[in-house]
């Protein structure tokens, strides 16, 4: 049950539009996605200062929203832990900041934070958030060393940081003990949990045998009495009263054979969907792997649960768009290829192409930059000179407007 690691499937989404120009690539629609991430307001450009128990640090680094932060690795109580703190945090500072608690796959470590969560963990510190991952004793599940070291990590966290909110964001194996927090209230103040592919019947890994039944022992040796006392499907119902959830599994069933969802994610559905704030279900089709929405449905529903809490800024900073192809003064015949560099600080979601006043197409994101193309030969294009200018427009509504090209139609 190691942790995956996330891949993205999209593939653009095809346009069409009839007139002056005709669409022949694919649409922008994901764009916002990719790019999503805080402003430069976000971050100060002070590093942390030492954090008791450190040992390790990348001292700023840089999400790929723009935001500065450090990565820095602890010791507490001897079991190693990496933080992602941006630097617009300071510890003893007496502002509430939000925290999310990264559980990793049985087999993983504390730098599953590093790898599998990278492109989470960094989208929590774009919105202000410290990431944390300890390692909780390696694969332990919800054994009570593992819950020990739990408690440790949040003293330890709570000693540095006003808290907000605590987030839960586990994958695989690292769902038992994401589970156990959740139910037993080891941390206070919890906005929600979101769990992919997540662990949550031991009893149910040691029951199917082979490899799942072997990191059971692994972790609790031969002893069904120690197993079911840490077995996070022990709670009742009651324990999920106004709890917030999303659980994220592969269907059908059999596509994951390492933690199947009928005896973990959609057990655990059912025992709180009915007292629960929220239980909700997203599914995929990637058998054990981690799908490339999880990221964006993340935040999406730490967002939903008020887990970041103030809202930033409103964003107000205009894309900036401009002519690649053809230049101005360029004579036009035949198929034309127009291709625009549009950039945004937050992301870029549709890119349209004007003569005067009258939009004439949308271009299409091909990963680098937008394009279409058209055909001068209509009657809707007659011979002569037009003056076109493109405009990008952000999630915002904020309007960037190109620098004007003049082109001349010859067919």
């Amino acid at each position: 049950m190691m942790d995956e690691v996330e891949h993205d499937a999209r593939s653009p989404k095809e346009l069409s539009r009839r007139g002056f120009m005709t669409i022949a690539a694919g649409g922008v629609g994901g764009l916002l996605l990719a790019s999503a991430g805080a402003p430069a307001w976000a971050a100060t450009p002070s590093p942390t200062p030492k954090l008791p128990g450190e040992y390790f640090r990348r001292a700023n680094q840089v999400t790929t929203g723009g935001t500065l932060f450090d990565n820095v690795c602890v010791r507490i109580d001897g079991d190693a832990a990496r933080i992602y703190v941006p630097q617009s945090v300071k510890p003893y500072s007496g502002v509430p900041v939000p925290v999310v608690w990264f559980f990793h796959g049985s087999g993983s470590d504390h730098n599953a934070l590093d790898g599998g969560f990278k492109s989470s963990s960094q989208a929590v510190v774009d919105r202000g958030a410290i990431a944390i991952c300890q390692t909780a004793g390696g694969t332990l599940y919800s054994h009570p060393t593992a819950v020990a070291l739990q408690v440790a990590g949040y003293s330890y966290m709570s000693g540095l940081f006003t808290i907000s909110t605590n987030t839960l964001r586990s994958t695989s194996g690292g769902g038992a003990l994401c589970i156990e927090t959740y139910a037993t209230g080891l941390l206070p103040n919890i906005a929600g949990m979101y769990n992919v592919n997540s662990s949550y019947n031991l009893r149910a890994h040691y029951d199917q045998g082979g490899s799942g039944q072997a990191s059971i022992i692994a972790a609790f040796g031969d002893d069904l009495a120690a197993i079911e006392a840490a077995n996070p499907a022990r709670h009742p119902a009651a324990s999920w009263t106004a709890a917030k959830m999303r659980i994220v599994v592969s269907q059908p069933n059999e596509s994951d054979t390492v933690v199947p969802p009928q005896d973990h994610g959609l057990a655990l559905l059912a025992l709180a969907a009915p007292v629960a704030a929220e239980a909700s279900l997203r599914t995929h089709a990637n058998g054990h792997s981690t799908p490339g929405f999880a990221t964006a449905d993340f935040l999406a529903a730490a967002e939903r649960w008020s887990a970041f809490g103030s809202t930033p800024p409103p964003d107000t900073q205009q894309p900036v768009v401009s002519f690649v192809q053809p230049v101005s003064g360029a004579t036009l015949s035949g198929t034309t290829t127009v291709i625009i560099n549009a950039t945004d600080n937050v992301g870029v979601v549709d890119v349209g192409i004007y003569v005067g006043t009258r939009r004439m197409g949308t271009a299409a994101f091909t990963g680098s930059d937008y394009r279409l193309t058209f055909n001068t030969n209509t009657s809707a294009t007659p011979n002569g000179t037009y003056v076109a200018t493109a405009r990008a427009t952000d999630a915002a509504g904020n309007v960037g407007v190109s620098a004007p090209i003049t082109v001349t139609v010859a067919n």
